[in-house]
């Protein structure tokens, strides 16, 4: 046929409500060969098979399922790093169409809960700026109540995670958030107060009936070489992952919460990602990981990594699912639980892409008109509204945290930006060596051709550390460009005002400044110059050695702003992006 027919509409025997049903009729010349019908019949019932599976049916309609047999489905939300603002270059749907999106997905699946696998924040400027005051109204909005600990999470220190929002004056009251964790330990050897190893939740099905879902979380061990030293300070993270799960088994209330549960999940900050169509863990500690083979566990929520996985994972095949980041997928994680013998007897895993052009409901549209509002009137730590116009991009400028074995313009820019705030409060000249650098994955995009805002600059930048600065040699300057060129797990280091000549070996062969004035110069290995960096890289993150940036060789008598207000004033300064 041309096209399929519109559907027909019967009342469903078990459910009382009407269902599309579709007939087809297919005729075809008598000359074409048996080969190209069937090709033509599959088609038709692919095309059919792709609007039943679009349309809205009730969870009974979907499947006939076996005396006792439940279906329920655990959505999961992971790295949505405060992503509530749309933004179409970096395919961040906006808080409102998640919001949408899963509620479409609730009516199809009735008995369901939602978590959240960690990094709710951080990596967003819109988060930082406002101080989080929507996070609780938003994840209120979606029922979340429990997640993993992520990395991010401790962007705030320990103090504010402990807090949990307890102060903001949006807060809904009697929402809360659980954090589960079970490799992470405290200076005592105990699990910190602001987390707890497994937790689980009741899905109410009718008639006075529940199913039960228990959740351990873990978070990756990497987390030290991912967060500010100052903010994890006396805490340790396992990434002996086998027997921690295996040691939460011991621990009081473990029978009582995950041990009883219909359904066991581990829901991680650890990340994975897809190889050859295969899901695969992408972890340092990934071969300990592998070896895990316990049939307690009958699935795994993950996060960390930014990649969008569907599958099984580990020889015995466990479901896994990551939805991406920012909001761009919702996890759905299927099972059907028979009931009576209280036996999981099938687990399904999902991608749902969020639609950032769905038309938005009533709640939706309030959420869209309170992030407008906050879009208006906040400011950043400098005093520049996140609207305002700051300079103009004559192009698109990328900076890819998947091609990150590169010098980018972006990179350049933000570097140059921090070379000039030392320079602007040390009241020196532009001939003076000031150089600027950054690790790869603080920069977080680039920019779309076309007026630059203070809301896209902090998008770029978001986390607005301090700045130091360092008084170094040049050969210290060329050992540091030397490790940064080769930091293979985070990316290359980004700079600002320097020139990097390499041999045949990809080795640092000489540096050269040229500054503002234009002028090149030399950089040997007896000449002073400046470092100026960002506190992350400074004291540790992504691989950098603190021995890179000597203590007794801190400048601390000129005080800079923090990254991102660096950022701004410096655009303000320019107006133009460079292309180079």
């Amino acid at each position: 046929p041309a096209m399929l027919p519109l559907p027909n509409f019967k009342t469903n025997k078990n459910t009382g409500q009407n269902c599309p049903t579709y007939s087809f009729t297919i005729t075809y010349p008598s000359h074409q060969t048996i080969n190209s019908v069937i090709m033509k019949f599959d088609k038709i019932i692919l095309l059919g098979a792709a609007i039943l599976a679009a349309s809205p049916l009730p969870l009974e309609a979907k499947s006939r399922k076996g005396k006792g047999d439940v279906t329920m489905a655990v959505f999961s939300l992971n790295d949505f790093h405060g992503g509530f603002v749309r933004n179409d270059y970096k395919n961040i749907p906006g808080a409102p169409a998640v919001w949408q999106t899963l509620d479409s997905l609730k009516s199809v699946y009735p008995y369901n809960v939602t978590v959240a696998a960690g990094d709710n924040f951080g990596g967003s400027f819109f988060y930082a700026a406002t101080k989080g005051v929507l996070l609780p109204v938003f994840y209120n909005d979606l029922g979340i109540r429990l997640s993993a600990l992520g990395n991010h999470e401790f962007d705030d220190g320990q103090k504010a995670l402990a807090q949990k929002w307890q102060g903001a004056p949006l807060r809904p009251a009697g929402w809360n958030l659980s954090y589960v964790c079970a490799n992470v330990r405290n200076a005592s050897g105990e699990i910190p107060a602001f987390a707890q190893p497994f937790a689980s939740a009741e899905i109410p099905i009718g008639k006075g009936k529940s199913v039960k879902v228990g959740f351990v979380g873990l978070l990756a061990s990497s987390t030290p070489s991912q967060a500010s030293k100052s903010k994890i300070a006396g805490l340790t993270f396992d990434g002996r992952y086998t027997a921690v799960l295996d040691s939460v088994k011991r621990l009081p209330g473990y029978s009582s919460t995950v041990g009883n549960a219909d359904l066991r999940l581990l829901l991680t900050h650890i990340g994975s990602r897809m190889s050859d169509g295969q899901p695969e863990w992408d972890d340092k500690d990934a071969a300990n990981l592998q070896l895990l083979d316990d049939p307690t566990w009958n699935g795994i929520l993950s996060a960390h990594s930014h990649q969008p996985v569907c599958g099984t994972i580990n020889a015995c095949h466990y479901p896994i699912v990551q939805g991406k980041w920012h909001g761009e997928y919702i996890s759905v994680l299927k099972a059907t639980i028979n009931l009576k013998k209280r036996k999981v007897k099938k687990v399904e895993v999902e991608l749902c892409p969020v639609n950032p052009n769905a038309v938005l409901g009533a709640p939706q549209r309030r959420l869209q008109s309170q992030i407008d509002s906050l879009l208006t009137h906040t400011k950043t730590q400098g005093g520049a509204p996140l609207g305002m116009q700051l300079a103009t991009a004559p192009q698109t400028l990328e900076h890819d945290r998947d091609h990150k074995h590169q010098q980018t313009v972006v990179g350049a820019i933000v570097c140059r930006a921090y070379a000039e705030a030392y320079r602007s409060s040390a009241s020196l000249p532009d001939s003076a060596i000031i150089i600027g650098a950054s690790h790869f994955g603080s920069i977080r995009a680039g920019f779309t051709k076309g007026p630059v805002s203070v809301l896209d600059v902090g998008e770029v930048l978001p986390f607005s550390n301090p700045l130091c600065a360092f008084r170094m040699t040049g050969r210290q300057l060329r050992e540091l460009v030397e490790f940064g060129l080769h930091n293979q797990r985070y990316g290359w280091l980004q700079t600002g005002w320097l020139d990097v000549m390499l041999n045949q070996g990809r080795h640092v062969q000489s540096l050269s400044y040229y500054g503002p004035d234009g002028a090149h110069r030399y950089i040997a290995d007896d000449t002073p110059v400046v470092l100026v960096a960002d506190e992350f890289i400074v004291n540790g993150g992504d691989g950098y050695a603190p021995s890179f940036f000597p203590s007794s060789q801190k400048i601390t008598s000129v005080q800079m702003p923090a990254t991102t207000d660096a950022f701004v004033h410096y655009l303000q300064k320019i107006k133009t992006l460079p292309l180079k």
